[in-house]
């Protein structure tokens, strides 16, 4: 490759990367919920054919979003729980988690705090009338707590 070459393709990178870096290394929530929007965007944009540079870019991104959303502590154990219990009560633990809720907050989807307690220690069991309320709070697919 000769010098030339060589220096347009370095400019040309670190103009990219200045400009997507908040994309590529996710550090914040703001740095996140862009990611999420930009793929959403490339999404509608890209063309389904081989060699679309847009896919590439989606891949890139959605990789970052991943990495991202791994590093989580609320995920990592979302991940823990659902690969050794009861993805139920993973799945309730994180929306408490990420919409900082009280056991008491969730007395119209459950019941009582107790109750919302003997659900999160496996002594009692989320009914469809819990996941019915709990999927229509939440916007969320039944799917998560099966």
């Amino acid at each position: 490759m000769n010098t030339a070459t060589a220096k347009k393709l370095e400019a040309s990178f670190l103009s990219f990367f200045k400009t997507a870096h908040r994309v590529i290394e996710i550090e914040t929530e703001e740095d996140y919920e862009f990611a999420l929007d930009l793929v959403e965007h490339l999404i509608t944009k890209a063309e389904d054919r081989e060699g679309e540079p847009l896919l590439r870019m989606i891949d890139m991104v959605a990789d970052s979003i991943e990495k991202y959303e791994n590093s989580l502590e609320s995920v990592s154990n979302y991940i823990q729980e659902v690969e050794t219990g009861d993805p139920g009560v993973s799945t309730l633990r994180v929306l408490i988690d990420q919409h900082n809720l009280s056991y008491s907050d969730l007395k119209e989807e459950i019941g009582s705090k107790s109750l919302v307690s003997q659900i999160l220690s496996g002594s009692k069991n989320l009914t469809r009338t819990h996941i019915a309320n709990l999927t229509r709070r939440f916007r969320i697919s039944p799917e998560l707590f099966f």
